[in-house]
């Protein structure tokens, strides 16, 4: 199919690119360091209360924490990445866990290549930012269209959340600052990626054929949206 020329390039990198496996290691341990990565999996595993056998998709997988935690509850779980190493490192994790197997495609929110219809739930975490909010429309649109309907999807993504009034400067401090360990990277995140506004977030899911069923703003710029295909 012909590609147009106005099409987003989703794999070029937009935040930070681990082109070593070791790298890709040591960014799963930092990760888990300042948050409890295998809670958040099984709260969202038990928000999905999916029955064995279920198929899920994981879009921006990452090193591949949720896909390693559905496939050992049992789930016949898809992951997919922009970044290749992130799925080598995934594969690998798979064999020395001693997991069953997880079935890769090299892709993101655009590119990526399903039937209809063709998983019980979605979930992704941090890589709708990735997009600007243009092409998040079109994301959020594919990620339907690959669900059953029903079918469920959890969107995990840094979100700003303003009071009344409140100047949207002021959010972007409180994220930069909210990782003090990790301030550089934080306040790149803000000045080069796409993160954008709750409001937009949900109007988008809405206008892409999503129900939201919950939100948990965990933070203050980090929400969680539970939602349903209708």
């Amino acid at each position: 199919m012909r590609t147009a020329d106005w099409q987003w390039d989703e794999m070029r990198q937009v935040g930070t690119d681990y082109t070593d496996l070791k790298e890709i290691a040591a960014y799963d341990v930092r990760m888990a360091s300042f948050r409890d990565v295998d809670a958040e999996n099984r709260e969202m595993l038990g928000m999905l209360n999916l029955p064995a056998g279920a198929a899920v998709l994981e879009i921006g997988c990452g090193t591949g924490r949720f896909a390693r935690a559905a496939a050992a509850a049992g789930l016949a779980v898809t992951a997919i990445d922009v970044s290749a190493r992130m799925l080598e490192y995934v594969g690998q994790r798979i064999k020395t866990d001693g997991l069953p197997e997880i079935a890769t495609q090299h892709a993101g929110f655009l590119t990526m290549e399903f039937p209809a219809a063709c998983f019980d739930a979605a979930v992704s975490g941090a890589a709708l930012h990735h997009l600007p909010d243009a092409w998040k429309l079109v994301a959020l649109r594919n990620v339907a269209r690959t669900l059953k309907t029903g079918g469920q999807f959890i969107l995990r993504d840094v979100v700003f959340v303003l009071s009344e009034g409140e100047a949207p400067e002021n959010s972007f401090e409180r994220f930069a600052d909210g990782f003090p360990n990790m301030r550089v990277e934080a306040a790149r995140h803000v000045a080069r990626e796409f993160s954008t506004y709750d409001w937009i977030v949900e109007g988008l899911l809405s206008r892409a054929g999503f129900e939201i069923r919950a939100v948990n703003r965990a933070s203050d710029s980090f929400v969680v949206y539970h939602c349903r295909r209708t």
